[in-house]
Formats: structure tokens, sequence, C-alpha cells
């Protein structure tokens, strides 16, 4: 008898603990249609939109906006067949002045293939936190549809926007870009907005400042509700292959809007060397087949601030830097396995980066962390802790296959202290790499890090970087400049 009771509970639970779209696939239950809003949220309640996974989130009734991007809210019909196209009405309800905002579609559609159609909200103007936005389904045009889940606690028919506080900010996506030097030639890059922006709000006459080193036209190319995207185009011929070409161009703050990430790009048409691409010496320094490769480092730094330099460990996740197939140093990494090279992905010989596989998290590049105190180490507000290509390699005599000298790629690199308050270090620097046995590879060179605010100019660190465990401590650099942390 307690066993029969058992099932019976265990079996009511599982009834009652199905949403609406579990009861609709059980084919012993003949439920209705149904039409209801289905908004989703994350853990840090960021809307999640498609084709993201929603994992097992529950649909929410209400939430609060506190972005300027444009706020999608998906509408999704239950039905076991449709047989031709729905089509569905909602009713807006808001204090808003009727121009501040501008909402589509008109009219909602529904098919067997398409059992989610979308309500999108475009912000015009900036608001007064507290105001709300309801929306209410309406109508339908198949009358066996109801409005409405039939999970009683959240019905579904009705959705609530309430606005909150915004804070508007802007960055570039990269920090530097390279040039081959033909005429002609373009690049793109964007300015986002990671919480959306007004368009009228942004002065584009006044948004960048430049240091120009070669001709060249930039011109607008399209937009967002978070970004404003970009084309450089090359007037002139920087095709010589021995000589260096840059240009520098700099976010300018805006009146309502924060630079809160990379406010200098980098435009530069490198020296160009003649290396063969056999040697490709930047693969001992990164394992596709491991996604938590880490290189292994020893900087020359006072950590501890107690007037003693010594080699302090460090470990950074290191990545290839991936390039086009027509790129002069690109070299197959993988085909996919297939036969199609559509999908083939190659590297750069003679590159790689520092960056976190994780999503928003960062890595610690020339152990810079260590530098610092009370830094930010999200990608978010210090992208400049993940480097998408931060070191060159030069192999000896352009095909020498163990030795060579490296090149720290000079750049910007953006990060902030826990406060919000940005620090942009530009960074260089040379030296050495070998191999010193079959599978262990070295790197020695010294970074130059240059800001004004925390160093007064310029200051070096010297650094040892291997592919692996097993090497040998370096030596002491009595008497060599010596870099202490410094609290942002």
């Amino acid at each position: 008898m307690k066993a029969t009771k058992l099932l019976y509970l265990l079996a009511l639970g599982l009834i009652l603990g199905c949403t609406d779209d579990d009861l609709s696939n059980q084919q012993n239950q003949d439920l209705p249609a149904s039409l209801r809003f289905n908004f989703l949220v994350n853990s840090n309640n960021e809307p999640i939109e498609y084709p993201e996974l929603s994992g097992n989130e529950l649909s929410v009734a209400t939430y609060e906006n506190t972005s300027l991007r444009t706020l999608k809210i998906p509408v999704v019909l239950s039905a076991r067949s449709l047989k031709e196209t729905v089509t569905a009405g909602y009713n807006v309800n808001s204090g808003l002045p009727e121009d501040s905002y501008e909402i589509q579609p008109q009219e909602l559609h529904f098919t067997a293939a398409q059992p989610t159609d979308t309500i999108e909200v475009r912000f015009n103007q900036r608001w007064t936190a507290g105001e709300t936005i309801a929306f209410s389904l309406t109508e339908v045009s198949d009358p066996s549809i109801q409005l409405g889940a039939l999970n009683e606690a959240t019905v579904g028919d009705r959705f609530e926007v309430t606005l909150g506080e915004v804070n508007t900010t802007y960055q570039l996506n990269t920090s530097r870009i390279d040039l081959s030097g033909a005429v002609g030639e373009t690049v793109a890059f964007r300015v986002e907005f990671p919480n959306g922006y007004i368009e009228e709000e942004v002065d584009e006459a006044g948004i960048f400042s430049f240091l120009n080193g070669f001709d060249y036209t930039l011109e607008r190319t399209g937009q967002g509700s978070d970004y404003i995207s970009y084309r450089l185009t090359l007037n002139e011929d920087l095709s010589a292959a021995d000589v260096n070409f840059q240009t520098i161009i700099t976010l300018q703050q805006q009146p309502a809007y924060n630079i809160s990430g990379n406010a200098n790009l980098l435009v530069i048409k490198p020296i160009q060397t003649d290396r063969d691409l056999a040697t490709n010496p930047a693969s001992h320094f990164y394992d596709t087949s491991n996604p938590f490769y880490l290189v292994r480092g020893e900087n020359w730094i006072d950590h501890d601030n107690d007037g003693a330099c010594s080699w302090r460990s460090w470990t950074a996740f290191a990545v290839p830097v991936e390039v086009a197939a027509d790129h002069p140093n690109a070299i197959l990494g993988s085909d996919n396995a297939t036969p199609d090279p559509a999908d083939d992905v190659y590297y750069d010989a003679y590159r790689i980066g520092f960056s976190s596989s994780l999503a928003g998290r960062t890595t610690n590049p020339f152990n810079l962390q260590r530098w610092f105190a009370n830094e930010a180490t999200d990608a978010s507000a210090s992208p400049g802790f993940n480097i998408e290509a931060a070191i060159e390699f030069y192999p000896e005599g352009g095909t020498n296959t163990t030795q060579g000298s490296v090149a720290v790629i000079p750049q910007f690199l953006t990060i902030s202290n826990r406060d919000g308050e940005l620090f942009e270090l530009a960074i260089s620097g040379s030296g050495s790499y070998r191999q010193v046995s079959e599978t262990l590879w070295e790197m020695k060179f010294e970074l130059r890090v240059t800001n004004d605010a925390l160093y007064g100019g310029t200051v070096t660190s010297e650094y040892y970087i291997y592919n692996d465990r097993g090497y040998e401590d370096p030596t002491d650099l009595p008497g060599n400049s010596c870099v202490e942390e410094i609290t942002l």
C-alpha cells in the first residue's frame, strides 16, 4: 500500500512540476493551444535571446530594463499542429511620450515552422526611472487558441517593463588593426555602446581625435542599437617592407557617455620580414586540443613592495591568432574533419595571444595582474587582460627552426580599477626565443609599459616564458629595473 501511494505521489509531482510546454508534448493530454509572452532572463537578470540556450529558466511577467538597446519580447504559440498562419494582436499602455519609443510589429504572426514572434521596443529618448510599459495580448485569429498559458501562477497574457536607471558607456571593439599597405585596402572597426545609445546624444563629428601617420578616409558604414561601425580606406601606398607606418584613433569623451573600455585604436602597417612559414614558431606556445592550455612565465618584480625584486612565477592562457586563408602568415590550423575548405581554420605562424576561453573572463598576460592591486579582472571592465595578438616571432635568418627574436606587439591595453576608473597602458618590447630541449621552448624579453599617470612615462620589466614546466630557475638580476605593485 505504501509503495502504491509513493508511486502515485511521484506521478502527481511530475505532472504538477511540468510547464505548459511539457504538458503540450504529452500525447495522452488533450490540452488547448495557448498564446503567451515568453520573456526569459539568465542568472544575471539579462534577457536571453534566440538562439541562446535557455536551459531551465522560466518566463517572467515583469522585467526592469536598464538599457537603451532594443528590447526584444518573445511571444510563443503552443499548439500540437498548425495548418495555416495564425495572427494575434496586443495592446500597449505607458505614460511615456509617444515619440520616445517605437514598437514593432503591429501584428504578430505564427506558423508551424515559426511558432514564436517577437515584439521589439526601440527607445528614442531617455526616460525617468520608474516609468513602465505594459503589454497585454488581446486577440488571436484562431478562436480555439486561448490567450495565456495553463499555469495559473504565470498566465503569460500580460508583460510589464519597468524602466530603471541607465548607465551609458562606450568603447572601441579592438585596440589594434594591422594593414598590408596596399592602396585602397579597407579595414573595419566599431564603437560599441554596451547599454545602447540615443543617436542624437552622440556627436559623431567629435567622437574621435587622430594622430595620423598616413593618408586614409574614415566613413560610417552602419549602426545598431548598441554600436556604430566604421570603415577605414587607405589612400596611399605603404607597401615599403622596411618602414613602419601607424595612425592612432582615440575616443573623445561624450557628455552623456563614459568611456568604459578600449579608448585607443592603433592602425599599423608593420615592418615586413621574409620568413619561412614552415618554421611556424608560434605553434610551440599553444595547444588547440586544450582550451585551458597555459604558458608558464617568470617576471622580475617587487610584488610585495619591500624594496627587493625577485622572479615571480605566473601563468596565462595562450592561444593562436586566427587569420584569413589568404593572410601572408596563414597556416592551416584545422580542416574541421571535412573536405569543404569553407570551414577550414587558419592561424598566424608567427603570433600568439593571451585570452581566456571563458566568456566574460580574462587571463594574466605578462603577469600584469600582479603589477596592480584593486584591479577589475572581468573582460567588460578590463579588456586589456585579454590580448588577441601579444607576441610575434622572427626566426633567425627567416628560416631557423630552433631560435630567433621576439617582439611584444605594440598596442594599447585598457584596464580599470574596481571603481570603474580607466587606465590605458601602451606596451611594446623585444627579446629572443630558443628551443631548450626536445619539448621545452623559452622566450626571454623586456616588456615596456607606458602610462604617464601611473609611471610618469615608461617602465621596463624582464620576462621568461616557457611552453611547459621543467625549466631551470632564472638567475637573479641585481641592479635591474624593478617594477612595484601599484594600487589603482
